[in-house]
């Protein structure tokens, strides 16, 4: 039963606060029979890239990751704890889906003889007693209206990094991934999930660079590392998380169109870098690991030869790489051997590799923590002011100077615009937001740039003013955040 004291009220292990009553008045409490409760094949806590559809499958996958066995020596010495929770479940045709709950509702099936054990684990399966089966056979639920009612809570109590009673890093993130997959939207899942949307987009797009580095050419042995449920996919997340290594490494974590981008001819092959040293490697450098501690012994692949350039690093900035190769060996914008990146106005990881031996395009010059260094095609002296201090400013000593800068290269960016395409007739004093406004409005931008500035505007605006006006304290990680969402508007637009 429920329990109500003061302000809280209490359904099994989980508690929340009063304000959330009226969503459990929808909630019922039934004793059902355990045959007609069958076991969750979307369970956030199977992490495989096949579907379990198969509920023997599903259990072989408890005994090897959930330490089935161990919870069937429990409920077999002790029997079933009357204070434990309830599972929680909904209504499946004739009988329920348990969405939380499916260690206990699987051993309960075991042991009454429901299910059967696959036969590497069969002697994992304790003999009891008719008494014990007797009593399993029915089992106490909690019903609730539809998964997504669930979804909010179990979030709550369950986001991990991989602690057994969660449902561990990647586990998390594939929930949500195959919510969104399933057709809903970024704001949606937030409400699902309890989660602002900017977090939703950064689980998305974790999920993606993991599937993307699934697609890696692996060997057997690390493939199967990589795919174990328990992995620590974080490090290199966290790593490209550094000012200045998505660039270096290249690759583009796209929160508008949620993509993730190779930029560089040799993206792939350094993602597979940084995945093997930070997570597959037992003694590999941390995720606070520099550039140069990481890719120290990083071998570039060979060229082609044919001077093409990288596969996407031009088409994403909308260049088209340097110019030829200044040693004759690559053509427009390709990287050589000896070389960081690869073409011209894509972005940091442009032309002028490390040795300057490819062609004539951006440079990789971003120092740690810095905003931008991004070459310029608009010959105005404040832009190239504000960019050349973006190069060089360290945003994580100094957050506000950042949080300043950032503001004010989006502000001159958007003065650009709106005098080159004679928006502010009237002449209007603007501030960001009337900027902003006017140019996501009527500026005939392409659909990637407007989708980019209502991101800013919609997340991040209302923090640069404040931290601008010395109303929040200035934060490295929210500045860097809003340097993310704004990062290819940059790009296009200086």
């Amino acid at each position: 039963m429920s329990q109500i004291s003061g302000r809280c009220i209490a359904y099994g292990s989980i508690v929340t606060d009063q304000a959330s009553f009226l969503m459990y008045e929808k909630f019922k409490y039934e004793r059902v029979a355990l045959s007609l409760i069958r076991l969750d094949d979307r369970n956030p806590r199977i992490v495989t890239q096949a579907k379990l559809t198969d509920e023997n499958d599903i259990l072989e996958y408890f005994f090897e990751h959930e330490g089935l066995s161990d919870f069937l020596k429990v409920i077999a010495t002790e029997g079933r704890n009357p204070g434990a929770e309830r599972p929680y479940v909904v209504k499946d045709g004739k009988g329920y889906v348990v969405i939380e709950g499916n260690t206990r509702v699987a051993a309960y099936k075991l042991l009454t003889g429901q299910l059967t054990a696959p036969p590497q684990f069969e002697a994992a399966v304790p003999l009891v007693d008719q008494a014990v089966k007797d009593e399993l056979v029915t089992v106490d639920v909690t019903i609730a209206p539809n998964r997504d009612s669930l979804m909010a809570i179990m979030a709550r109590a369950h986001f991990g990094r991989g602690d057994k009673s969660k449902w561990g890093y990647l586990g998390s993130r594939k929930a949500v991934y195959e919510d969104w997959q399933a057709g809903k939207g970024i704001n949606t899942l937030a409400s699902v999930y309890g989660r602002t949307p900017g977090v939703i987009r950064d689980l998305l797009l974790e999920y993606l660079l993991y599937i993307e580095a699934l697609k890696l050419d692996w060997t057997p042995a690390e493939l199967e590392a990589l795919q174990q449920p328990s992995i620590e996919f974080n490090p290199p997340v966290r790593f490209l998380q550094s000012t200045g290594h998505k660039q270096l490494v290249g690759l583009e974590l796209d929160k508008v169109n949620m993509q993730v981008k190779f930029t560089t001819s040799d993206s792939e092959s350094k993602l597979k870098h940084l995945v093997k040293r930070t997570v597959i490697d037992q003694s590999g450098p941390s995720a606070t690991a520099s550039y140069s501690e990481v890719f120290a012994d990083y071998v570039p692949p060979k060229p082609t030869g044919n001077g093409t350039g990288g596969s996407s690093g031009g088409t994403s900035a909308q260049g088209t790489g340097g110019t030829s190769g200044s040693n004759g060996n690559v053509g427009s914008g390709g990287a050589t051997s000896g070389t960081s990146g690869t073409g011209g106005t894509g972005g940091h990881a442009g032309g002028n590799g490390s040795n300057g031996s490819s062609g004539s395009g951006a440079s990789i010059g971003l120092k740690a923590n810095a905003l931008f260094s991004y070459p310029l095609t608009r010959n105005d002296l404040t832009l190239r002011q504000v960019m050349k201090e973006a190069k060089t400013i360290n945003t994580k000593t100094f957050p506000a100077a950042g949080s300043a800068l950032l503001r004010s290269i989006v502000e001159v960016i958007l003065k650009l615009i709106i005098e080159e395409k004679g928006l502010n007739k009237q002449g209007k004093l603007l501030d960001i937001e009337g900027a902003l406004n006017l140019v996501i409005g009527q500026g005939q931008l392409p659909s990637d740039d407007v989708k980019v500035l209502q991101e800013f505007k919609k997340s991040h605006l209302s923090y640069m003013n404040l931290s601008t006006h010395a109303t929040v304290v200035p934060n490295f990680h929210r500045l860097m955040m809003a340097r993310d969402t704004i990062d290819a508007f940059v790009k296009r637009n200086i």
